[in-house]
């Protein structure tokens, strides 16, 4: 289902991106993996062959989504950032989300919605990073700091999130996801 409760060809890709390998052994199985997308560029040679496959969710309520501010002891310091974490071995990016939000905010996630999923390059190790987006508006609980990763967290309007500093690929994804219309 997209954003507005339509189907989209978006759940198929889902059952087929899990079911792929999650590290490759080379720039030649890298090049032999499945494309998708409009003027999606090609990989070989821009990053090693190992891909990172994580979950993030967009928390939003009242039409505000809730960013954290990344402590200095982690990926992309000092900037803000939506909440999630790597998948371990088998998990599904839903299940992953939901305990990485548990682990992160405290709070209890009821239904995430797929959104779609992204991909960067870190440019310093090169490595791949797959990101499973998802849209997060049900969950018990109050959200919290509760580990060392955010030194802050607070809810923003669309527009005051865009104009943040933001992690890379954070502002495209939010700007996406919040200028659909039902």
């Amino acid at each position: 289902m997209n954003l507005w409760g339509g189907h989209t060809n978006t759940e198929t890709a889902i059952a087929i991106e899990t079911r792929l390998p999650l590290s490759l052994s080379n720039d030649n199985n890298l090049a032999a993996a499945p494309r998708r997308g409009k003027g999606r560029i090609s990989l070989v040679g821009l990053c090693r062959s190992v891909i990172h496959v994580t979950a993030t969710g967009l928390v939003v309520k009242d039409g505000r989504v809730l960013l954290g501010k990344r402590t200095s002891t982690v990926r992309f310091a000092g900037m803000w950032d939506a909440f999630g974490g790597h998948l371990v071995p088998c998990e599904e990016p839903s299940n992953a989300l939901v305990r990485e939000l548990e682990e992160e905010l405290g709070i209890k996630v009821d239904r995430p919605l797929f959104l779609g999923i992204y991909e960067d390059i870190d440019p310093t190790s090169r490595d791949l990073f797959r990101h499973y987006l998802f849209l997060v508006t049900r969950w018990d609980g109050e959200p919290r700091i509760t580990n060392e990763e955010h030194s802050e967290i607070r809810w923003f309007t669309p527009g005051e999130a865009i104009g943040l500093n933001v992690a890379p690929s954070l502002k495209e994804s939010i700007g996406r996801m919040l200028s659909t219309k039902p």
